[in-house]
């Protein structure tokens, strides 16, 4: 069996129930008052199963989303219309995309920009978004620090099952590296649905967690031509980054 870096479809099916659409994520009110300030069309990378997506378009902004998972954005076309909702999606590559349209702002949130597992393609991505952007266009970016990660290097851990409409059920087994010197955690997860018994699919999905530390990022950003840089943590504009657990949220126009 291969292992995929994208989101396959028990990958997809996971997220959709343990993520749903919901009002109380902590980055949504952040995003929505962030946002509201942009008067031009919205373009949100990693777009995901609609999580952050359904929010900011119930809240009447112009949004677009982009993935590169087709079982993904397939539950996100879902969540929308059974909202009534029908947003422009993109099948594309975080770091290659090439859309015939500029836009106002580029969202990348909840640490998806550290899927890019090397230097070369986060570098690619951010390069990508500045040729989408409008001058002055903003850039977001949440970004983590995995440190709790170094304590299970090497373990492997079973994680709670979780129950599927249908009577299923899906198990999921993790096992991480942690390579210090690339900033990387490699984490190799193993999806398992069983029914009545039976095991009826499993998927191997290869996730890895690319991480920088808050000046290094700023001097990419700064690298890259992006300005008016700004860090806060923990989606809260007067708190700035003090602790190893925060989640480090970015903004930058180009």
């Amino acid at each position: 069996m291969s292992i995929e870096s994208r989101y396959g479809s028990l990958c997809a099916e996971y997220y959709h129930l343990t993520k749903p659409i919901a009002p109380d994520y902590p980055d949504i009110a952040y995003y929505c008052k962030q946002l509201s300030k942009i008067d031009g069309r919205i373009l949100e990378v990693a777009v995901g199963t609609g999580r952050l997506l359904v929010p900011l378009l119930e809240a009447g902004l112009n949004v677009e989303g982009l993935d590169n998972s087709p079982e993904m954005l397939e539950y996100c076309r879902k969540n929308c219309r059974n909202r009534g909702l029908n947003p422009v999606l993109y099948q594309e590559d975080m770091a290659t995309f090439d859309l015939p349209k500029k836009f106002k702002a580029i969202v990348i949130a909840w640490g998806s920009f550290m899927l890019l597992e090397t230097r070369s393609r986060a570098i690619a991505a951010l390069q990508t978004f500045a040729k989408h952007l409008q001058t002055g266009g903003q850039l977001f970016i949440d970004l983590e620090i995995p440190l709790e990660e170094f304590n299970e290097n090497g373990k492997i851990r079973q994680i709670p099952p979780v129950d599927c409409p249908d009577g299923s059920l899906i198990l999921l087994q993790k096992t991480s590296q942690i390579d210090p010197i690339a900033q990387l955690n490699l984490t190799i997860l193993r999806y398992e649905k069983w029914k009545n018994g039976q095991l009826i699919q499993t998927e191997l999905q290869r996730f890895p967690l690319h991480w920088f530390g808050v000046d290094e990022f700023v001097m990419l950003l700064q690298k890259m031509g992006y300005r008016k840089i700004q860090v806060c943590a923990n989606y809260r504009e007067d708190q700035k980054p003090s602790h190893y657990n925060d989640e480090l949220c970015f903004k930058a126009e180009i």
